[in-house]
């Protein structure tokens, strides 16, 4: 999207906020009881672009579904979330634009078709961080609109008490338990089915050598303007190094970095296959497929954690305890002063065969082995 146009589309849609907050005023504060409550109807609203908000919004559907197995679920979120959405049992998703003009007059719209809803209980999933959600749970009138206390709350009628926890894995749980759900139980979501990881096996496979290891995907993204991208010279040097000890690697790119496309190929062995995949449902595929995912903070770090990868996450900012997935799912590398590639290495060895020192020693068994058979 061109600057100007992002810039007049994010006015607009201010300007239409302001103009309705003034039309519809606060909303009074309702007692709300989800065990006592008649739930017929449901709308679930996560409003943000970036692949890792509508990631980390996923495990909130199966509480959903298992607390209210007959209702309605509806969800509102990006074009992202309408494509992991796929398998989990919501009813039907309704798709936010940021693409101008569209964004002028799809809001419009899609307010209309939910106030006409007549929702029951409208949540909105960001613990009180998105001015979009806020507005959207509260023009759609359901008769219970809840979010988290704060700047935005008085578009809710049921205030949550702001979660305490700041990290974003942790902080959603908090919110939907102090709403009175219970998540025990409640298994991860099943983003792709058997079906679709086997495809994914396949052109893992198509990719790489027949012979035996373990794969390793490398993201080599992360939003720049944050300072969360990890040097390209350090990923080629990690990469070069995991391809001399016989490891399989993958190495993808996001739309983000095509730029990089060119100098990733000159510094990287032409063994190692450079994927730029936009779709994607296919990316999570091939993800999937891979024993080890390394990455930088980054929606794809998101999705390796929620698709059960076990991911190394190099941190180049202290944000960790808002960001950085639980210790189960994620190695989180972060130095103040820029992790080094040895150090990424060391980490990795010790995820694959459990130590660098096993691992080396396996490399020089199997290298005689194959000296031995030529």
């Amino acid at each position: 999207m061109a600057p100007i146009s992002y810039w007049l589309n994010k006015k607009i849609r201010r300007l239409a906020t302001r103009t309705v907050t003034l039309i519809e005023g606060d909303s009074e504060a309702k007692e709300f009881d989800v065990h006592k409550e008649r739930i017929e109807r449901i709308l679930l609203v996560r409003a943000n672009f970036r692949l890792g908000n509508s990631i980390l919004a996923l495990p909130v559907i199966p509480v959903f579904r298992r607390n209210f197995p007959h209702a309605r679920i509806d969800y509102v979120g990006s074009p992202a979330s309408r494509i992991l959405l796929q398998n989990l049992p919501i009813d039907h998703h309704y798709q936010i634009t940021r693409r101008f003009p569209d964004a002028s007059w799809a809001y419009f719209t899609l307010l209309k078709t939910l106030r006409s809803a007549n929702y029951d209980l409208a949540v909105e999933l960001s613990c009180s961080q998105s001015n979009l959600g806020s507005f959207i749970v509260g023009f759609s009138r359901a008769r219970f609109r809840v979010g988290s206390q704060g700047n935005r709350d008085h578009w809710f009628n049921v205030r949550i008490p702001r979660p305490f926890d700041s990290n974003k894995y942790r902080a959603l749980s908090a919110f939907i338990a102090a709403l009175g759900l219970s998540s025990n139980g409640d298994p991860s979501p099943a983003i792709l089915s058997e079906s679709e990881k086997v495809e994914g096996r396949r052109m893992i496979e198509t990719l790489l050598s027949k012979h035996p290891g373990p794969v390793v995907g490398v993201f080599v993204g992360g939003r720049k303007a944050l300072g969360k991208q990890w040097p390209t010279e350090n990923f080629c040097q990690l990469i070069a190094i995991l391809y001399r000890q016989r490891v399989k690697l993958v190495v993808f790119v996001g739309p983000e970095e095509r730029m990089l496309v060119e100098s990733l190929k000159q510094g990287l062995p032409s063994e190692v296959p450079l994927v730029f995949e936009p779709s994607l449902r296919t990316f999570s595929e091939m993800v999937s497929n891979c024993d080890l995912f390394i990455t930088c903070d980054s929606g794809p770090m998101h999705l390796a954690c929620a698709l059960g990868v076990r991911t190394i996450a190099i941190f180049q900012r202290i944000n960790i305890e808002r960001w950085g997935p639980p210790p189960s799912l994620c190695r989180i590398l972060y130095q103040p002063g820029g992790v080094l590639p040895n150090e990424v290495l060391e980490v990795s060895l010790a995820e694959l065969f459990g130590g660098a020192n096993d691992f080396r020693s396996k490399a020089e068994s199997e290298n005689k082995t194959d000296s031995i058979r030529s």
